[in-house]
């Protein structure tokens, strides 16, 4: 299949998806009949099915199309790890230690990165249903929230096409959020959780404990679970392999986009005289980013962490597609989920309008970006160039959902809660 033919399908899949979810936010009968019928559990699988299982076959079956985006990078070493490598020292990762091994198990059954994708699939099926479970005795809108995600193009495209894993950090977070419900315990249980984000996902799991922690009541037995698990993985780890585990943190200077940085870059790269030095900008993003996502929550220290927790999960990760410059805009795969329960008003028009351009941003930036060769915009004049130019656009628009969403979840906290 043709990079231009993907495209058109990328587009259709925007119109379609944005036609059906403002018409799903104005049809308030459909959802109150679906609850009068107790058909939610019902109508929420045979949608999984219909937008992720289906479109997976046709996609993969079908049309026979290759996995792309992530992927093949993926599939390089689960096929490794498949024939008994060690992370880290047989092959590069930039992932946790367990998740190269995780990948691998669906090729087991079919050695294919195919299976890859659909592992990647079920586990965004299984963090959805998690998620409603979760939320349903939270919000009133909560069914209705999770079909309209569902329905949006822009994690379809994440999942199905570009392969993505980074929702299972929101999947580690929900686990969480409903262990809480059920214990009101932020303790022992809650550090046991959060460090399996530590050892199965990535480094930047753990982003997202510095607001959390100022939201914890019981901090000691938090970090006691913590411990664990951690202390173990890192003394295995060191006897296997030295410090060859470390290497997820060569990641810092992979300059990625759309993010605040590279919208910047061509005035930092006027004002300095020479191409920014990108570990510099790397650890200062890093800083605001974590500081920013603290400063955000610590007004809400005294709430709930029914409340509070997912704020504090998408301040940071909304802070981070906005300072880091390693930060891609598909991270929004991250957050994308808790943003539509948390922060979306399907009442308000202006809500909705906004998540539907985000969305088609999210879906058609990136495509453009590699289709120009990635462009750094260190030379201003490329933006003469109308191609260049509405890629540049893009980008900023990014951004600004970005603050967006950001200065929601300040309100929101500060405010609301």
């Amino acid at each position: 299949m043709s990079t231009l033919s993907v495209f058109y399908i990328k587009s259709v899949l925007i119109i379609f998806s944005s036609v059906a979810v403002w018409l799903g936010t104005r049809t308030g009968a459909l959802w109150e009949q679906i609850h009068q019928r107790n058909q939610e559990n019902r109508v929420l699988a045979i949608s999984l099915i219909v937008f992720r299982l289906l479109p997976f076959l046709l996609v993969y079956a079908v049309l026979d199309y290759s996995p792309r985006g992530d992927v093949p990078f993926f599939w390089g070493k689960a096929s490794v790890a498949y024939q008994g490598g060690w992370v880290y020292r047989d092959f590069a990762s930039y992932h946790a230690p367990l998740f190269s091994y995780i990948i691998t198990l669906p090729i087991l059954l079919w050695y294919t990165p195919k299976a890859i994708v659909l592992l990647m699939v079920l586990m965004e099926a299984g963090i959805i249903w998690g998620t409603y479970r979760t939320y349903k005795s939270l919000h009133n809108d909560a069914f209705k929230s999770v079909m309209l995600y569902i329905i949006l193009s822009a994690p379809a495209v994440m999942v199905l096409l570009g392969g993505q894993e980074d929702e299972w950090l929101w999947g580690v977070a929900v686990w969480m959020l409903y262990y809480f419900l059920r214990t009101k315990n932020d303790g022992l249980g809650l550090g046991l959780r959060f460090s399996s984000g530590l050892i199965v996902i990535k480094a930047t799991a753990g982003f997202w404990l510095f607001p959390l922690w100022v939201l914890l009541k019981k901090k000691g037995a938090f970090l006691v679970g913590m411990l664990l698990i951690g202390i173990p993985i890192l003394v295995i780890l060191y006897l296997l392999m030295g410090l060859d585990f470390l290497m997820p943190l060569e990641q810092a200077t992979n300059l990625l986009t759309p993010n605040l940085f590279t919208v910047l870059r061509p005035l930092i790269t006027a004002i300095l005289g020479h191409a920014p030095h990108l570990p510099t900008f790397t650890w200062i993003g890093m800083v605001i980013t974590l500081s920013s996502a603290v400063w955000i929550i610590y007004p809400a220290r005294h709430q709930s962490l029914v409340k509070t927790l997912p704020l504090a999960f998408l301040a940071t990760y909304i802070a981070m597609t906005i300072f880091q410059l390693t930060s891609p805009g598909y991270y929004v795969f991250t957050y994308m989920l808790p943003l539509v329960m948390e922060l979306v008003d399907w009442k308000k028009s202006i809500d909705t309008a906004i998540l539907l351009i985000f969305n088609a941003l999210l879906v058609v930036q990136p495509f453009l970006f590699t289709h120009l060769n990635s462009p750094t915009y260190d030379d201003i004049t490329v933006l003469a160039n109308p191609l260049f130019l509405l890629e540049y656009t893009l980008q900023f628009l990014n951004v600004a959902c970005y603050g967006w969403y950001f200065r929601k979840v300040h309100q929101k906290a500060r405010y609301s809660v």
